[in-house]
């Protein structure tokens, strides 16, 4: 098993004062061979297939949306970058806990 590339904990809700954001920023520079990325959902440690969400990359006002509807088990295409964050959650959890995304490299 390979290390991640990043393991990010997110909010259900947005951030204070942060449109749609519910990360903070994070990067996704990867110095060995990646073409993909895989993601891994879970909710307090257990898998969850049900609860979806956009990439986008924080270009300083104009932000760029990379990925929308990921999920767990997603494969992207790989894309190095120091400023992802995750936005637009949607979930239909009633009880709305944070989430932890792990992304693997392919």
């Amino acid at each position: 098993m390979s290390r991640p590339i990043a393991i990010v904990v997110s909010s259900f809700t947005k951030l204070t004062d942060q449109r749609s954001r519910t990360s903070g920023n994070f990067s996704t520079k990867w110095f060995s061979s990646c073409s993909s990325m895989d993601i891994e959902v879970t909710v307090d440690g257990v898998i969850n297939n049900d609860l979806t969400f956009s990439l986008a990359i924080d270009k300083g006002g104009n932000d760029e949306l990379k990925f929308s509807e990921v999920r767990n088990g997603s494969r992207l295409a790989y894309v190095d970058s120091n400023t992802f964050y995750i936005c637009e959650v949607k979930s239909p959890l009633t009880q709305k806990k944070n989430f932890t995304v792990t992304i693997k490299p392919i």
